[in-house]
């Protein structure tokens, strides 16, 4: 295993090599640099104060508790812990999701028992039913454990689904078995969830205090799962660990996480550079995206500023996957607006070497395949749609790691973390809080007759007209 540091490579935004309106000179870069020792200053202070607890992760005891967890509930369940189902939603599935899908078998489900180093594992976050009686059909009760993520409780969709899967697993297996293959991960002390884990008697986990769930996937909410299937957690931690000494540093050209945040604020506030693609040239690293792209939503896309001033702050977020949007979005970054700034996450040595047999030689259009390897063609092929972003005026971010491993992912992991909340200093908005997801929350509750919200659904949304010569057929 590589235990290297991940590397941040900027050259595609400057000036001296992307001749474009939407390039950045070195001197304004620089001119962040107070700024950057300002707000650095005000989150080491809040890091002292305990304000800021996901920066403590790495160095927590989470990684000891999820194996003493674990390891007990596999010896527990011996052969007949075939399958692990995790509930949740958001911050609760997808940091576990980009994790374990970067970190084990990209069939994973598919490999025989023998083959792999733990359950098949699921995640339930949709409430779509059809998706959920699915799993009624893939998952033996006797045989599934199950990990309802929920910090609350109160959450509609994982609550749902974990109050179906609870009494479809009763209804097969008993009420004493299901209270031994359920683990909640939710608040430690209060909340509706903890409430019922303490009325059922099933083990528990905790998501950490002052840790949102788009900051928690170093946590027990993406440890767990992350352990249960077999990944290295330890150097997982270790790989944050080093990323966090990167980001100590209070100089902007040594801080990758800093000056990331500083790239993306300029382009977007000075430039008009509205959207932030992430393009992994990996197909491990795809979830990664999607982790990313509601940390950074949810983190930065806010109305108002501390100060109470409206703003409408934040990018957009999208997510690409290197090969495969070559032949979907590149024709829109490369001629469309210029209105995007495209990181590419690029991968030094991959697991596997796979070489072109040299077939058809005289047939030009194949045969300069064969002999090469799908490691030198996807290598060609990201350096030459960077070339071709940077020849089309688009600035391009390289992160490259030397391979994909838990320490790398590790470091990753938490440089966005990193980056998202210094950002949230340069908008000046709260990067912590999420207020706009709230009103639908609420219309929802009120339309399935929660208490204390009757009336908002019908007072306010439910008043509103349609008019049938808008609506075809």
């Amino acid at each position: 295993m590589i235990k290297k540091q991940i590397a941040y490579d900027y050259n595609n935004v400057l000036d001296k090599n992307l001749k474009s309106q939407i390039c950045m000179e070195h001197e304004e870069v620089q001119s962040y640099t107070e700024k950057t020792k300002q707000v650095h200053n005000i989150l080491t202070s809040l890091r002292r104060e305990k304000k800021l607890p996901f920066y403590d992760l790495p160095y927590s005891k989470d990684a000891q508790e999820v194996k003493k967890l674990g390891t007990s509930i596999k010896a527990a369940m011996g052969e007949d812990l075939q399958n692990l189902l995790v509930i949740g939603i958001g911050g609760s599935s997808l940091g576990g999701i980009a994790l374990t899908q970067a970190l084990c078998h990209p069939f994973y489900n598919l490999l025989p028992g023998s083959m792999r180093k733990g359950p098949r594992l699921f995640f339930a976050e949709n409430i779509d039913p059809d998706e959920i009686k699915g799993l009624f059909d893939v998952l033996d009760p006797e045989k599934t454990l199950i990990n309802i993520i929920s910090k609350s409780g109160s959450t509609a969709e994982p609550m749902a689904n974990f109050l179906i899967f609870q009494n479809y697993m009763i209804d097969r297996i008993g009420s004493d078995r299901f209270k031994q293959q359920v683990v909640a991960t939710t608040d430690p002390a209060k909340g509706t969830m903890r409430e019922i884990a303490n009325e059922l008697g099933i083990k528990t986990l905790k998501v950490p205090m002052g840790v949102g769930g788009r900051f928690s996937v170093l946590s027990h909410v993406g440890l767990f799962p992350a352990y249960m299937v077999g990944i290295d957690i330890d150097t997982l931690l270790e790989g944050a660990a080093l990323m966090d000494k990167v980001c100590t540093q209070n100089e902007l050209l040594k801080n990758p996480a800093y000056l990331n945040a500083v790239i993306h604020y300029h382009l977007h506030t000075k430039k008009a550079v509205n959207m932030a693609v992430l393009m992994p040239y990996s197909t491990a690293l795809a979830e990664i995206s999607v982790w990313y792209r509601q940390l950074l939503a949810e983190s930065l896309g806010k109305t108002y500023a501390l100060s109470g001033e409206v703003v409408y702050a934040g990018q957009t977020p999208i997510k690409a996957v290197g090969a495969i949007d070559q032949h979907s979005q590149i024709q829109l970054y490369r001629e469309g607006p210029f209105d995007k700034v495209i990181t590419v996450l690029r991968v030094k040595k991959f697991n596997n070497s796979l070489t072109i047999p040299p077939l058809y030689k005289k047939h030009e259009g194949v045969s300069y395949l064969g002999g090469h390897t799908l490691n030198e063609l996807i290598e060609a092929e990201e350096k030459a749609t960077v070339h071709a972003l940077v020849k089309s005026g688009r600035p391009v971010i390289e992160i490259t790691l030397p391979e994909i491993n838990p320490h790398t992912i590790g470091q990753l992991f938490y440089f966005y973390e990193v980056q998202t909340v210094f950002a949230g200093y340069l908008y000046n908005v709260n990067s912590l809080d999420q207020p706009g997801v709230e009103a639908g929350k609420q219309y929802t509750y009120s339309m399935l007759g929660r208490k204390g919200f009757e009336k908002l659904w019908k007072d306010e949304a439910g008043t509103a007209k349609r008019d049938t010569q808008y609506i075809i057929p």
